[in-house]
């Protein structure tokens, strides 16, 4: 039987969908010296929560920049990056040297950024190994690398495959070439799509980036970078753009070089279409923007433990690291990231450590990410349950059909899942 897509049941919760949760990298505050001791003085402690963790070295390099990108990153030069690998290695064993570290297991590295696949085999290879020798892996541990299908060429990915990378990332984002061209993507969708073919083929588990509320993009364009996304046998994050001011593509917007974006209907309708094409198609949505088919993105600890367990990332311009209470990006040139490394101090640049308070936020923003919210975790954590402390939020969404409350747990509903960054905006103080 074929299943309501959440547009279908209620389009006017809200006024507007958020696709942006509380919480990112540009929220933390400036490092300070007290911050920075007392995070210093947390990682001499052992780690006793029992809960495994990601490791992310960043490649924070690009060879382009497509018109749309925001994140900090650094254009590719071949002497550069021979100097940051070095100071990438020399980051990593600042942490690797601290008791917190030393007690905690990985369960993942993941060579994120920026664009990983820029890096020889072996240097690829190399950063793998040095991660594995010096930090503490469980025995299923998984190896991912994000890259683009220009620099994944054939021999680059078959190496990394007999190592035994288990999943490459590639960021497609949508299979209509004139996209492509009006968002600087240098190779055509045919590429992208031998490309991925060939590391299904290599058996590497492929999971793809495809956007939508694109400047121009129509819904049929949409729903054929859906279908070529099934047809490929790839797990997919389906992300909805968000044209950051400052980015090529916002300036061309203004100026009227490029056509508007989609408005707000059609945007909800390319993710109820999104929503029900991959659900029909097997896919289970996970985190707060994946469909996936394989087991392991629904029991990555990384996403089923926040805000508890952490993700240490590391390199230039990384964004999403955590370790419980703190949370931090790193300085954003390469060239002054290498120079603060060298003067052996953490490189970080933003830095913060939340309170009861904001872990308790925190904390319901699971709900975004897909998540059921352990009441009776909650309560041990807090000395509450959450109807304590949000009782007119909760009312409200589950008056509105958008969660479901037990004894046990929060869950968001069909219809929360449209709604669901919207949901984690109602427990944060103020937008």
């Amino acid at each position: 039987m074929k299943s309501a897509s959440p547009e279908t049941e209620k389009e006017d919760a809200y006024s507007s969908r958020e696709t942006w949760p509380p919480y990112t990298y540009r929220d933390y505050p400036d490092i300070a010296p007290e911050t920075y001791k007392e995070f210093m003085e947390f990682l001499s402690t052992e780690n006793t929560t029992n809960r495994v963790m990601e490791l992310q070295p960043w490649i924070s390099f690009c060879d382009s920049k497509c018109t749309f990108c925001f994140y900090p990153t650094n254009p590719y030069s071949r002497s550069v990056l021979e100097l940051y690998l070095e100071a990438l290695k020399k980051e990593l064993m600042m942490y690797a040297k601290t008791k917190y570290v030393q007690t905690s297991e990985f369960d993942e590295i993941v060579l994120g950024g920026g664009t990983p696949s820029l890096l020889s085999i072996d240097q690829m290879i190399d950063l793998i190994k040095y991660c594995e020798n010096n930090f503490n892996t469980t025995d299923d541990y998984k190896i991912k690398v994000s890259g683009t299908s220009r620099s994944f060429d054939k021999k680059k990915l078959e190496a990394a495959a007999e190592y035994g990378v288990y999943q490459v990332d590639i960021g497609a984002q949508t299979f209509d070439d004139k996209i492509r061209k009006m968002l600087n993507l240098p190779d055509s969708a045919e590429q992208v799509e031998q490309e991925i073919k060939a590391a299904r083929k290599l058996g590497l588990c492929t999971c793809i980036d495809i956007m939508y509320n694109i400047p121009g993009q129509t819904l049929e364009s949409w729903v054929n970078s859906i279908k070529k996304a099934i047809e490929l046998d790839v797990e997919v994050d389906c992300y909805c753009l968000e044209v950051q001011p400052g980015t090529v593509l916002y300036n061309q917007m203004k100026a009227g070089k490029v056509p508007p974006q989609p408005d707000e209907e059609l945007e909800r309708k390319m993710y109820a279409t999104a929503y029900e094409m991959f659900t029909q198609a097997g896919y289970t949505p996970v985190g707060h923007d994946r469909f996936s088919r394989v087991e392991w993105h629904i029991k990555e600890n990384c996403l089923n433990q926040w805000p508890w367990s952490g993700i240490l990332t590391t390199g230039s311009g990384c964004i999403m690291g955590y370790l419980q209470r703190f949370s931090y990006s790193n300085i954003e040139s390469a060239e002054d990231y290498i120079a603060a490394v060298n003067e052996g101090k953490l490189p970080i640049a933003k830095l913060s450590k939340s309170t009861d308070e904001e872990m308790m936020r925190k904390v319901m923003t699971k709900l975004y990410i897909r998540l059921p919210i352990n009441k009776l975790e909650f309560k041990e954590k807090f000395g509450k349950l959450p109807e304590d402390v949000y009782p007119k939020q909760l009312e409200k969404l589950e008056k509105e059909g958008l969660i479901e409350i037990d004894e046990k747990e929060i869950k968001l509903t069909k219809l929360g899942d449209l709604w669901k960054a919207n949901i984690a905006w109602e427990f944060t103080e103020k937008k």
